[in-house]
């Protein structure tokens, strides 16, 4: 009956995965999500196999534990356990420390299952399951007023009355400075932003005339915008600058350069 027990387990695993290589199992935490019987839904109980594959070290969810583990083909064994002697109050969802080491040391086989590790006794019934934590995506910093070079796009809720090339506004948080070029003089002022709110004041220019393309018009909007903006919002690769809910100026952000 034990032998047609285990063999079901290893058939019903081969079916649905893989077994794990030792190499598969070495330098992961393996978050505890069962043991003899209980399923583990709270607690930080988990096992870590160091690199070399014969020791081991975890955490009971109350205690720091440590130990030999012999792992040869699909066999497993966890042997000279020791743990820290704090006592700690089990919480509803956890287990408790003797069931996590009593289902250790009975430990004979495992198989993995994607991220899931089952470990069995000898009679092939499954005394312990962990998961492999899953690696999540690094969130992408997100851009800063001062991270880009930021290229006039459109004027309120219209595009530009010409496109022109070279309208741009920098961000230097270093001198509160912000500057760039209106298409037909260079500028600068001060600016303070905190949080989603932004004030740009003492915006200054070069005092050249550009009567082409309708460049004064375009210059004369930009400072307008830059000046009345109170709020700013940095989305899809664009700056908008708001006066509360009305919509200023639309930037696209470039790399600097």
């Amino acid at each position: 009956m034990k032998t047609s027990l285990l063999t079901f387990a290893i058939i019903i695993l081969g079916a649905t995965g893989v077994f794990a290589k030792p190499a598969d199992l070495n330098g992961v935490q393996w978050q505890l999500t069962y043991a003899n019987g209980r399923q583990v839904t709270a607690g930080n109980a988990y096992i870590e196999i160091d690199r070399s594959g014969d020791r081991f070290t975890g955490s009971t969810g109350c205690n720091r534990m440590f130990g030999a583990v012999d792992i040869k083909g699909q066999r497993i064994d966890f042997g000279g356990i020791g743990t820290t002697k704090m006592m700690c109050k089990l919480v509803a969802g956890s287990v408790s420390e003797t069931a996590f080491l009593n289902a250790l040391e009975r430990a004979d086989r495992f198989a993995q299952n994607g991220n899931i590790l089952y470990v069995f006794d000898r009679a092939g019934r499954t005394v312990l399951r962990f998961k492999r934590p899953v690696k999540m995506a690094p969130v992408p910093a997100r851009v800063q007023l001062e991270d880009k070079k930021w290229v006039l796009e459109s004027i309120k809720n219209r595009k530009t009355l010409a496109p022109i090339k070279g309208v741009f506004v920098n961000f230097d948080s270093r001198k509160n400075g912000v500057g760039g070029n209106s298409g037909c003089n260079v500028f600068g002022g001060e600016y303070s932003a905190t949080g989603s709110k932004i004030d740009i004041k003492d915006v200054v220019s070069t005092m050249r005339a550009c009567v082409e393309n309708g460049k004064m018009t375009v210059e004369r909007e930009l400072f307008d915008g830059l000046r009345t903006a109170n709020r700013y919002e940095i989305k899809d690769g664009r700056l908008f600058l708001y006066e509360g809910r009305t919509l200023l100026l639309t930037l696209r952000g470039e790399a600097k350069g």
